[in-house]
Formats: structure tokens, sequence, C-alpha cells
């Protein structure tokens, strides 16, 4: 499990979509994976799309953002990533949260 899962993404340009009125750093691809939450609390969800740079997953709990989360994003049965990544955002939503995080290296224990 030491392969990335932005290993695993095509590789491309900036998306031409701008948001809050900035460009996107990385482009963005729909990603169908289970989502499991391993810190700083548990829970479970989707992703929702993904770029080399972050993630943005529906998850079950939330988690405030700056925080950092130690996830496992399963992309198929038999293979399954471990990724760290901070919290840059959060939205509430009736059943669970939308979070976008950004990837980092492994944070020191």
């Amino acid at each position: 499990m030491t392969e990335r899962l932005s290993s695993i993404l095509p590789k491309g340009g900036t998306d031409a979509a701008v948001h809050r009125g900035a460009r996107r750093r990385f482009r963005r691809w729909a990603l169908d994976a289970e989502v499991e939450l391993l810190a700083p609390s548990r829970g479970a969800g989707l992703a929702i799309n993904a770029s080399v740079g972050g993630l943005r997953i529906a998850v079950d709990t939330g988690v405030p953002i700056d925080h950092i989360c130690t996830l496992r994003v399963r992309t198929a049965v038999d293979h399954a990533t471990v990724e760290h990544a901070r919290v840059v955002w959060s939205k509430a939503q009736p059943d669970g949260y939308i979070l976008g995080l950004e990837f980092i290296t492994a944070p020191i224990a």
C-alpha cells in the first residue's frame, strides 16, 4: 500500500473552470472509491473527485478545517491507498459532510 492515489490519476493541466475567482491548480477527475477516515475521527464515505493535489469526499462525520486526516481510499476490491490530507474546506449536508482535502506527506509522530 505504498503507492499514492495520485499515481493512478491521469496527468493533465489545470481546469478551465474558475472557482471562487481562482483557477484550480490541478485538473479534477471523477473517482469511484470508498473512503474510510482513520484519524482524527473514524468515519466512512465516498470520493467525489480527485486530483494530484487532493480529494473531494462525502463522509458521515465532520472534520474541522486545517485538521490533518488519515484516510484509506479503496479504488478496487484489491487496491487501497492510505493518504494524509489537510481539510481545506468543509460543508455540512443533511446526511453528512462534503470535505475538500489537500494531500500532504505523512505527519511526523
